[in-house]
């Protein structure tokens, strides 16, 4: 029997009552059948066996002793001959109704508690005591009024894990759980559950003023940026919060999604909280859909690459060109470039766009129109594996274009990975492929980085460009141009916009320049 049937049984009276009618029922059939001396006293231990098996030896004893009462002194042994047992018998009988249902009682509470202790680890953390994932699953709401999910998840908790190792990690988890126990206390209609790390639900039932969703999100700030002592040591957490109302008819699991919609999206922008509404979550669904139908775009030519030339700022003339992402839906809308490339390089799949990238440039390097150009093709951080690396080496030389033509391009981002990824640009670099910084200047810029690795190329952010006609930008620039040339690094300026932009570019000594005044990112077509 199922633990909820078998709860659910035992919390109601019907089956209770049932059992005592049956006994009586029986009692009535064994007198017309002719009294104790039949069989059919022994009918008598299917409802003894029922009753103590639900509701254990207490209520076993109870009805075992009514029972043997009924087919006992009230109960003649032959019925026509009006023959009555002898209380020894009758007494005998009752006891040993009363023995079975003991002991048939006794171990059904054996097994129920077992039973309760095993549901209770299953719907509740050990650690914490906390109610789970699986009693969130569970659960259902009882009332017609409003109810919120709160999702809240402690930022980058897994780097407490791999710093302090695993016990103090659970110490951890304890000792913020207390804060939050203690935060919420004050709320009754809130429910915590803790489904794993530093992760945690919160369902809310708005039954009084008390609940408000504003006010559990008041107590929650304040213990968010907190520093909180485990065993003396200070540590500080900091996390964020979605939250969504759920509609009549909705399951908490349902809240639980959509409040775990708002909070990735408060993780994906940086932000302390986030509400779930149909537009994030259209926004969202966009964000699913695009890993789950790139292969097929791919495949369809939806993904395409448009390219931009970059010019010599002496002689103006085209020199090369940066391919660029295109993602042509069906109906001709675009996904923007920085929307579908910044998913992609959560997963695989960004592998797969850099081997299309790849691919482009060196069909375009064997174009007549491009026979004097080279191609920069951006790479991710998670680009940077032995396999891959490998691979693009040997494609490249299999085709035979020359790989000091195809430039690897990296924006400053990703030379926060420097560690993982310097012996992979120094083996790239020894194997004739140019390396290019993108967006210098943007905020991550480091001279140590440019000195270090085997940088060939920087190109000078655009926001950097556009403040060249003042003194001070002009300046900034320009220290940025010396300090390229002392190490034989070319400089690329980005973002160039009309002719004054272009001369003073020129004026700076900048290499090569990139943007509008010279060109608008086209798709070439050979045929």
């Amino acid at each position: 029997m199922d633990l909820l049937v078998f709860r659910n049984f035992r919390n109601r009276s019907f089956p209770l009552a049932m059992g005592f009618f049956i006994s009586l029922t029986i009692s009535v059939f064994v007198y017309f059948s002719g009294g104790t001396n039949t069989v059919y006293t022994n009918f008598m231990y299917i409802p003894l066996a029922f009753i103590s098996s639900i509701y254990g030896w207490r209520w076993g004893l109870a009805h075992a002793f009514f029972s043997g009462i009924m087919v006992g002194p009230l109960m003649p042994l032959n019925v026509p001959d009006q023959i009555m047992q002898s209380p020894l018998n009758w007494m005998f009988r009752v006891l040993i109704y009363m023995l079975i249902s003991l002991t048939v009682g006794f171990f059904a509470d054996i097994a129920h508690r077992r039973e309760e202790r095993l549901s209770y680890l299953v719907t509740h953390d050990s650690l914490t005591g906390l109610r789970n994932y699986e009693a969130l699953r569970q659960s259902t709401i009882h009332t017609d009024d409003p109810v919120s999910m709160i999702s809240l998840d402690i930022v980058d908790y897994e780097e407490y894990l791999g710093f302090f190792g695993y016990d103090f990690f659970q110490k951890i988890i304890n000792a913020f759980s207390s804060e939050l126990i203690n935060a919420m206390h004050i709320f009754p209609n809130a429910s915590i559950f803790r489904y794993y790390g530093l992760r945690y639900a919160i369902m809310i039932e708005h039954d009084d003023q008390e609940a408000s969703t504003e006010k559990i999100l008041s107590s929650l700030g304040q213990i968010n940026d907190k520093i909180i002592q485990v065993e003396d040591v200070p540590i500080y957490l900091h996390f964020r919060v979605g939250i969504a109302r759920l509609n009549a008819g909705e399951r908490p699991m349902d809240g639980m999604r959509k409040s775990m919609i708002a909070l990735r999206l408060a993780a994906h922008n940086d932000q302390k909280l986030m509400r779930f509404s149909d537009q994030l979550e259209q926004s969202y669904a966009s964000t699913v859909l695009i890993p789950n139908t790139f292969r097929e775009s791919l495949a369809n030519n939806a993904i395409q690459s448009d390219y931009q030339t970059i010019h010599d700022s002496v002689t103006s003339k085209p020199i090369g060109a940066e391919l660029l992402a295109r993602w042509i839906q069906e109906d001709g809308t675009r996904i923007p470039p920085d929307v579908f490339v910044s998913v992609l390089e959560k997963t695989e799949l960004i592998h797969d766009l850099t081997v299309f990238m790849v691919d482009r440039a060196i069909f375009m390097l064997k174009q007549p129109t491009f026979s004097k150009y080279f191609f920069s093709v951006n790479f991710s951080a998670t680009d940077f594996n032995e396999k891959s690396i490998l691979t693009l080496v040997k494609h490249v030389r299999q085709s035979g274009v020359d790989s000091s033509r195809i430039h690897i391009e990296i924006t400053e981002r990703v030379l926060l990975s420097v560690n993982k990824i310097q012996a992979h640009l120094t083996f790239l670099h020894k194997h004739g492929f140019p390396i290019v910084i993108d967006d210098f200047g943007t905020g991550y810029s480091s001279y140590r980085y440019v000195a270090d690795l085997p940088i060939d190329v920087i190109k000078i952010d655009r926001s950097l460009v556009l403040k060249a006609n003042t003194d001070k930008g002009f300046g900034l620039v320009k220290s940025i141009v010396d300090f390229c040339r002392d190490f034989g690094i070319k400089t690329i300026a980005e973002g160039v916009e009309n002719k004054e932009y272009a001369d003073i570019c020129e004026k700076l000594g900048i290499d090569a320049q990139q943007g509008y005044f010279y060109s608008k990112p086209e798709f070439y077509n050979p045929g």
